[in-house]
């Protein structure tokens, strides 16, 4: 048996170890093992720890992002924080499931997720398991994970495993939990108790792909701080040293909070540059210019605000893809967090319970899968280059989806209404040439159902918002026929031509938005 003794010194800082022989009792063996494995931890942390990247690197990494860094937050809807999120007993891992499935058809590639110590101290094998679970369900609909890990702004400031509070009545965010509690958080000396957590999730996920990045801190310098005392910023600082000792090929990110304490340090530890916007489009890019100053890639882990502030999908996320910046926005599925509620639901005197607000603040989908705006979701799905389908050359804002499974003139419909679509609208001979182009590449398919369809003995388009009815047609000789039956319009992919057909015979389709 031996004894290892290491000292490092301010003269000579390299570590000096020297070895001596001991006669071990049982007691001598156990501590000498926990002190051994100690020391392998730190010798491998030495070897390990990895530089904050050069702006060289960072945009490598960024530019390699393919096809665009986009999301929002996932909170699952049926857990009012952290804690229902990933605790054993409220982990519902079939919801997520589905719930990341409906980001997937928006084109969405990233969910931000916050996690929580708590969980992790409870049970760390379990915690990382269901990370990993949730994971892969992230990778089944070819999307990743950008993990948050403190967050020190919430209202919950000491919480506690087990039963969540309920929370309140059309109050958002109610009972979302600080990550640490208050009590660490403002007393430095308790810090370090937070050290494993951190070293072990990131070193257990640190060349995992399906991992995007790591947010170690959501926010510092807005609330928790004990009179004055920069206890965030402490924290900040260290966890940043700690994420980093494990060497993750993954970028470290806090986002930036200018004109606070955590500014500089933010700034001179994030391997690429996130912030949160909440503003108008004008507010968006004098932001986004002023973070352009750190030479990095950027991305907005937080916008969305509809209402008077004005952040919408519709005016924010076009200046994001136009100066190259990654996209996430707040709130998913609407649930118990209800993000859905205005910053204002806590102010007194107001109440939305009797009467709701006319607009979402926050929030994307209804709990069935349907988007709280359709027309919200179609414009996400266009800048994200039509999510598998083919994106118009003629019409920037126009995508379209073929389908080979035939169905009928009444289930096109309704299958084309299931993807917050509508049956191809066809305004011109240039639309019609590259919707050919497209069709013409599902091979097995001799005929796509478009949207124009006989109606009262006049020939319509689908209903769109806002409804579009052009004159343009491109008949195939003797077409349309004069059969009472043959209502609806197919597209010979072969060269274009329509004519009219049966609405029961089952055709390929195809839906655009």
């Amino acid at each position: 048996m031996i004894s290892l003794f290491c000292t490092k010194t301010a003269i000579n800082p390299s570590i000096k170890c020297h070895i001596n022989p001991i006669y071990p009792t049982r007691t001598t063996v156990v501590k000498m093992t926990f002190y051994i494995y100690a020391l392998l931890i730190l010798f491998s942390q030495q070897l390990l720890a990895r530089d904050i990247w050069t702006p060289e690197q960072a945009w490598t990494w960024f530019n390699a992002q393919k096809p665009y860094i986009m999301g929002t937050e996932l909170t699952v809807s049926s857990a009012a924080n952290q804690l229902e999120m990933w605790q054993a007993e409220t982990f519902d891992a079939d919801l997520i499931d589905k719930e990341i499935s409906f980001g997937s058809k928006l084109g969405f590639t990233v969910f931000r997720i916050f996690l929580h110590d708590l969980v992790y101290f409870h049970d760390p094998t379990g915690f990382k398991s269901r990370m990993n679970t949730v994971l892969n369900s992230l990778d089944k609909y070819g999307m990743k994970a950008l993990f948050v890990f403190f967050d020190t702004e919430n209202i919950d400031t000491n919480p506690t495993l087990g039963q969540q509070p309920k929370p309140l009545p059309a109050k958002c965010n109610s009972v979302y939990a600080y990550s640490p509690n208050i009590t660490i958080l403002n007393d430095p000396s308790k810090h370090e108790i937070l050290k494993p957590y951190i070293i072990d999730v990131v070193g257990t996920f640190a060349n995992d792909s399906r991992v995007l990045a790591w947010d170690v801190y959501n926010e510092p310098g807005i609330g928790g701080s004990d009179h004055g005392n920069p206890v965030q910023e402490k924290l900040l600082q260290l966890v940043f040293e700690w994420a980093r000792s494990a060497n993750p090929t993954q970028p470290l990110t806090s986002p930036i909070m200018f004109n606070t304490l955590a500014q500089p340090i933010q700034a001179n530890n994030s391997d690429v540059i996130s912030t949160h916007i909440y503003t108008n489009a004008a507010g968006f890019e004098r932001f986004i210019k002023n973070c352009t100053q750190y030479q990095r890639p950027i991305i907005i882990t937080e916008f969305l605000a509809r209402g008077p502030i004005s952040s919408y999908f519709s005016n924010i996320l076009p200046l994001g893809k136009q100066y190259n910046v990654g996209m996430i926005a707040w709130g998913h599925v609407v649930g118990k967090t209800e993000w859905n509620m205005p910053w204002d639901s806590w102010h007194n005197g107001v109440s939305y319970v009797e009467y709701p607000p006319t607009v979402w603040f926050q929030d994307i989908f209804r709990q069935d899968g349907e988007p709280y705006l359709r027309e919200e979701a179609q414009i996400v799905k266009r800048l994200n280059g039509c999510p598998l389908g083919y994106h118009s050359k003629v019409n920037n804002w126009t995508c379209y989806n073929a389908y080979d499974t035939p169905k009928s003139w009444a289930d096109v419909q309704a299958a084309c209404q299931s993807d917050w679509s509508y049956p191809v609208t066809i305004n011109n001979a240039f639309e019609n040439s590259d919707v050919k182009t497209y069709a013409s590449s599902l091979t097995n398919c001799n005929g796509f159902y478009i949207g124009l369809s006989q109606v009262r003995n006049t020939w319509k388009w689908p209903m769109t918002v806002p409804y579009n009815n052009p004159s343009y047609r491109n008949w195939k000789t003797g077409n349309p026929t004069n059969d009472a039956n043959a209502n609806c319009v197919v597209l010979n992919p072969s060269d274009g031509s329509w004519s009219n057909q049966d609405c029961s015979t089952q055709r390929c389709y195809i839906c655009s938005y």
